[in-house]
């Protein structure tokens, strides 16, 4: 019997060893991360910049469904992440802004079809005004097997330069609308145009909100909780061609960014420092790869194996600009994504 306990000793012990050699800590911690996707309107006759047609959103449906993807409830995925619990690894939460009636006509039809949930941002005056365009408060129930209702604003308005009470009452009165009409508990905010200043954003942090964005990446442990990335889904940017590579992507393992916010003067090259959450091998930094929409590569400076810095070879112009970068990840076909928006104001 002792024979037998050390023949099988050695091989047993061989294999346990190359199974944690080949489930690295780096390969579970990827398994910590969820991608976000936003939707606008579901109908073939929208405007291309805000817009996905059925028979693609079934394609996308369909895609997540048949490559193994788990397609998470939003509040499931925040609270497994700000808790530092596992998620799956190929993990994606389907949201869409502003409440359009083709929601109800085009989206909810093929959710239900695909048991797939769908958080949705609503700015409550559209529908307590009853815009035609618009869901109503009854529809919004209807789908409540599937669809989360989230605060998207009274108005819609942009929240730059506004006054305090005004930001305020816009956060804090849609969440009543949400929680009389709905049940509402959940403080997310989704900033309309993901636009937001220094005080929008100091303002959402101080009422305890968990804030999305429209740039783009992957969310992880280490994500900004007041500005989270969502992937854009409308138009060129909701192709097959690279609903895969989005779907797939990891958050870039990035400790911290300066400046944090969005605001800049047009006319300026924005300097931007990442400062990486563990060393970046030479391969890493050699191929991350930096994009500015309209302009030649910008510059790319390494400080060291953790820390890098951003600039685009020209000014940006008012408005809205990003820089988008990637690397390879070990994964094939899986990129690290992460994509910093500016806003820029005339000077």
């Amino acid at each position: 019997m002792m024979f037998l306990m050390n023949y099988y000793r050695k091989p047993l012990l061989i294999t346990l060893c190359c199974l944690f050699s080949f489930f690295s800590p780096q390969t579970f911690a990827e398994s910590d991360h969820c991608v976000l996707l936003v939707y606008h309107r579901f109908t073939d006759d929208g405007p291309k910049s805000t817009s996905v047609s059925p028979e693609l959103f079934r394609s996308h449906l369909s895609y997540l469904q048949d490559n193994g993807f788990e397609v998470l409830p939003l509040d499931k995925v925040v609270k497994a992440l700000k808790t530092k619990k596992t998620l799956p690894d190929k993990c994606v939460s389907l949201t869409a802004d502003d409440g359009y009636q083709s929601i109800y006509d085009g989206a909810y039809p093929l959710l239900k079809e695909f048991q797939m949930p769908m958080a949705v941002f609503i700015s409550t005056q559209a529908i307590d005004q009853h815009y035609s365009s618009m869901m109503t408060w009854a529809q919004l129930g209807q789908m409540s097997d599937l669809i989360s209702a989230y605060n998207h604003g009274v108005s819609h308005s942009h929240l730059v330069d506004k006054d305090t009470k005004v930001i305020v009452a816009e956060i804090t009165d849609a969440q009543k609308r949400l929680e009389k009409e709905l049940g509402v508990k959940s403080k997310f905010f989704a900033y309309p145009y993901g636009e937001f200043d220094d005080i929008t954003y100091r303002q959402l942090q101080d009422l305890d909100y968990v804030g999305f964005g429209q740039h783009s990446g992957a969310i992880g442990v280490n994500s900004d909780w007041f500005n989270l990335p969502r992937f854009a889904m409308a138009g060129l940017y909701a192709k097959m061609s690279s609903f895969a590579l989005k779907v797939n992507s990891l958050p870039m393992p990035i400790a911290s960014e300066r400046p944090k916010l969005m605001m800049i003067d047009a006319g300026n090259r924005p300097l931007l420092t990442l400062k990486f959450s563990r060393p970046m091998n030479a391969n890493e930094r050699y191929q991350f790869a930096c994009f500015v929409a309209g302009q030649d590569n910008p510059e790319i400076n390494w400080i060291g194996v953790d820390k890098v810095t951003v600039r685009s070879v020209e000014p940006l112009s008012k408005g809205r600009s990003r820089y988008n970068c990637t690397v390879p990840s070990k994964q094939k076909g899986r990129y690290y994504w992460y994509s910093k928006q500016w806003l820029a104001k005339a000077g």
